[in-house]
């Protein structure tokens, strides 16, 4: 008789696991909300793209352009301010579809954006000769801190509008989504320098153009790290 009271009493506190899980389940989709619809990459990447060139183009136009005196009045000039468009086109399509499950494979486009992303660094040796020239990067940083303040201020509106967008979607890599459009936007902001400036020489380039580039992709994927991360915490 102790034997089966023992028995029926070790049985009865045993708890019903699928009940359990079927009531927990129930609960969830209850209480879940409704996800919003993704809007598309493509979209994304076309609404940032058009509303950053009308900030760079504004922009632009409040500074100035001299076409005789900027890096379009050189033979290769042309080819570095395209190779800066689609080194900003490209990694803002990075960005965005880094920040899309689903979307952040691809590693032959990944290449060629990491491709034109070095080749805007190394053209300027190229395009002006800059090994024929003495380079003191503390000079060069010094002198150009005008041109190195505006592509900060410039290509903080376009990264602050692109990560809000980011924001949006559920990045599994918040770090990579924060750089790539770090890199976007503040290579918009120098390109947008770029065909204002009069100053050619290469050393100003990688000191006063391109480390602000440099600079804030690394700044903007820390900063991404935590903001396009958010959605992980959301109930």
């Amino acid at each position: 008789g102790e034997k089966t009271m023992k028995t029926t009493n070790r049985s009865r506190s045993v708890p019903d696991m699928t009940r359990f899980h079927d009531n927990l389940v129930g609960k969830i989709v209850t209480d879940s909300k409704p996800a919003p619809p993704v809007t598309p990459a493509l979209t994304q990447w076309a609404l940032w793209l058009l509303s950053a060139m009308v900030i760079s183009g504004v922009a632009l136009g409040m500074m100035g352009m001299d076409p005789g005196g900027s890096l379009m009045a050189l033979p290769r000039g042309s080819l570095y301010i395209g190779l800066l468009f689609a080194g900003a086109g490209l990694a803002a399509w990075e960005a965005i579809s880094s920040s899309l499950p689903g979307r952040e494979k691809g590693m032959i486009r990944k290449g060629i954006s990491l491709f034109l992303l070095v080749s805007v660094y190394a053209f300027p040796f190229f395009l002006l000769n800059g090994g024929c020239h003495s380079f003191d990067p503390w000079k060069e940083f010094v002198e150009g801190w005008a041109c190195f303040r505006a592509i900060s201020l410039l290509g903080l509106v376009p990264w602050v509008l692109l990560g809000w967008w980011l924001s949006k979607n559920a990045s599994f890599h918040p770090f990579w989504s924060g750089a790539w459009s770090g890199a976007s936007a503040f290579l918009l902001g120098s390109l947008t320098v770029q065909l204002h400036c009069p100053n050619l020489e290469a050393g100003h380039l990688w000191m006063a153009h391109l480390l602000p580039v440099a600079f804030f992709t690394l700044a903007a994927g820390w900063l991404g790290a935590a903001w396009f991360s958010r959605w992980r915490k959301k109930d």
